[in-house]
């Protein structure tokens, strides 16, 4: 498979995103729940989207994500499987949360096994949908219009509506994704050394001010949900805008190295991460008992080291099923 060119900064960025949701998924300090993990990962994803031929994108987006998506939920539900028959009949177990990817579900839910999956699975249906826009022939700004009436219409009418492979949960998403495809590799360019570091620093300084602007306006005013709504994609916005230039600027520092690592393989610390972390969740309650923000620490530095090894193992012997090279040639 050719390989996409890989941008060292944004890896640095998906590494530390990636990382985070790991710690979000243990005991952690309330601040680790601000950042917008997830819409940061949909727009560096949309940045990279390219509408191939019909045929040809669907065996990409089967390469890439569905066989990886599958790889992931069935080593998940294995690991279920023999963690359950440790302690209890395996006739007890439901072998039918397999089939939960099947069900419908709002967007406050997730699949029974191996719940980080939704992301990929968001992924699958985001891509899917910006490709028909784009195919309509519709201009750039239709496509933005188009998307933001979407998200919004998933933040206010679909929210608690059931639906299958996760659509409830991917549409307020939306808008991350697509402007990641509009405006990504502008805003890279911008960022770029190339165009001036004084640009540079403008586009980052834009991206504090209008990120502190917008947290200013929601603690002062009492806005009413949609108006709410636009505020907020405006500061993750501007959070994204305001990370994208210090990992820029910052990614060559020599403790940050181990980001890159993470962002190349983020796709198997997303679909491998729950099934290491529970393991040494589950020694560590029954050693010290329930983690507090000290014991959510130790995990994630546990849960980072052994996801090393298995990322590179992962890579040297399967490398078609997570994704890294094609299984459909």
């Amino acid at each position: 498979m050719a390989q996409k060119k890989r941008i060292d900064y944004i890896d640095y960025l998906k590494g530390l995103t990636i990382l985070w949701v790991v710690w979000y998924h243990t005991s952690h300090p309330e601040f680790v729940d601000y950042p917008p993990t997830m819409p940061m990962f949909f727009f560096l994803s949309g940045i990279f989207f390219k509408p191939y031929p019909l045929l040809e994108f669907i065996k990409k987006k089967i390469n890439t994500l569905l066989i990886p998506f599958a790889f992931f939920y069935v080593v998940y539900y294995i690991y279920l499987i023999l963690q359950w028959s440790i302690h209890n009949p395996l006739s007890s177990f439901d072998f039918s949360c397999f089939w939960g990817i099947f069900r419908l579900y709002k967007s406050t839910e997730s699949f029974p096994v191996n719940p980080p999956l939704w992301f990929i699975c968001a992924l699958i249906n985001q891509q899917f949908l910006i490709y028909f826009l784009v195919k309509a022939n519709l201009k750039r700004v239709a496509i933005g219009i188009s998307a933001l009436l979407i998200s919004l219409f998933g933040v206010f009418y679909f929210y608690d509506v059931k639906a299958p492979f996760m659509i409830s949960r991917c549409m307020p998403y939306f808008i991350f994704y697509s402007m990641g495809y509009l405006t990504g590799r502008h805003i890279l360019s911008l960022i770029d050394v190339e165009h001036g570091i004084k640009t540079s620093r403008q586009l980052g300084l834009c991206g504090l001010t209008v990120f502190i602007l917008c947290w200013f306006i929601k603690s002062a005013y009492n806005l009413n949900h949609f108006l709410g709504a636009l505020v907020s994609y405006a500061e993750i916005f501007a959070f994204i805008l305001l990370m994208i230039y210090l990992l820029k600027y910052s990614y060559k520092l020599p403790f940050l190295r181990f980001l890159h690592f993470y962002g190349v393989n983020s796709y198997i610390v997303l679909g491998m991460h729950e099934i290491i972390l529970t393991i040494y969740l589950i020694c560590y309650t029954n050693l010290f008992g329930q983690p507090g923000i000290p014991g959510g620490i130790i995990i994630l530095i546990l849960t980072t080291a052994t996801l090393w090894p298995v990322i590179r193992i992962l890579n040297k012997l399967c490398p078609q099923l997570i994704g890294k090279n094609e299984l459909w040639k």
